[in-house]
């Protein structure tokens, strides 16, 4: 054999051992994937002071109750004006979901400080950015 085909055969080995070790990453976790985003303002200012809940919903059958796909919270200082967030999301759960969207919380003291008040559905992609909305007592 000659040189070339040897670097041939050889590079696309390694071709081969990346791909594969790209699904064995994804596939690592089970049937889930890492969702990154983060969270702003509509009011242009820092995100409130606080904890923030992020859900990802099946939102989409009438009269009932929206679904829980997957979960986390972050926590707000107040000062930053975007909120960096990481979601691990089952696939099967969204597979299966009617409209599957986002509920934002950011809670103090057991109050609502804000929320999303407009749908913000989940479009695909694996790095998303959602918006909150200050509420007035």
């Amino acid at each position: 054999m000659d040189a070339t085909r040897r670097t041939l055969l050889g590079l696309m080995s390694l071709g081969l051992l990346a791909v594969s070790a790209c699904v064995s990453d994804e596939e690592e976790g089970g049937d889930s994937f890492t969702l990154t985003g983060a969270i702003t303002n509509v009011a242009n200012g820092p995100v409130p002071a606080g904890t923030v809940t992020i859900r990802l919903e099946e939102q989409g059958v009438m009269d009932v109750a929206a679904k829980l796909i997957a979960e986390t919270s972050v926590s707000s200082d107040g000062k930053a004006n975007r909120v960096p967030f990481v979601l691990q999301v089952p696939k099967p759960e969204l597979d299966k979901a009617v409209d599957a969207g986002f509920t934002i919380r950011v809670e103090r003291d057991g109050r609502l400080i804000a929320t999303n008040t407009t749908k913000q559905r989940y479009s695909g992609g694996s790095n998303i950015s959602l918006r909150i909305e200050p509420i007035l007592y």
